[in-house]
């Protein structure tokens, strides 16, 4: 009887060791493009909060969101966290990506969603749109436009995405 129940449980807990570990976030499973136009994937930055910045050249409060994003990207260094920007338009040239994330102000890195994966994977449904991904790879926040009066509240939430799994 004891060594029975003793096999029952070590199958039931083999069964669950093997179904609970984690698989891989999404996330880290997209490919983007950098300006390049080489294929990147965001796996480089597995074991940091991760800020998306979705945007367009034409989108004028995209544009306006960017000082804002300038200010947390700023607070992000020396920190393990990054901010990149993700632009929707793959029939963008180099230099017109180039071009345009200059004009807008842009200094932290900017990829290229050519096949619409990311937006896709999590419905993001507009731009100015800021996502804002775990250590783990977990989406903590989708949030659309960014004014000036957002950056208290989103430096304010920094303790969080860093303690977040």
């Amino acid at each position: 009887m004891f060594r029975t129940l003793f096999l029952f449980t070590l199958i039931v807990s083999l069964f669950f060791d093997c179904n609970s570990a984690k698989e891989e976030s999404i996330l880290y499973k997209l490919e983007l493009s950098d300006t390049e136009g080489r294929a990147t994937s965001l796996k480089d930055y597995k074991g940091k909060v991760l800020l998306l910045d979705v945007w367009a050249s034409w989108c004028e409060p995209c544009k306006e969101a960017v000082p804002v994003l300038e200010k947390i990207s700023k607070d992000l260094e020396g920190k393990n966290g990054t901010l990149l920007g993700i632009n929707t338009e793959p029939e963008l040239s180099k230099a017109e990506l180039l071009k345009a994330s200059q004009e807008f102000g842009m200094t932290y890195p900017s990829l290229v969603d050519r096949d619409f994966a990311l937006i896709n994977e999590y419905k993001v449904e507009g731009q100015p749109a800021l996502l804002v991904f775990s250590v783990s790879g977990k989406l903590l926040k989708i949030q659309y436009g960014i004014v000036e009066r957002d950056y208290p509240k989103l430096r304010a939430s920094f303790s969080n995405w860093f303690t977040a799994p």
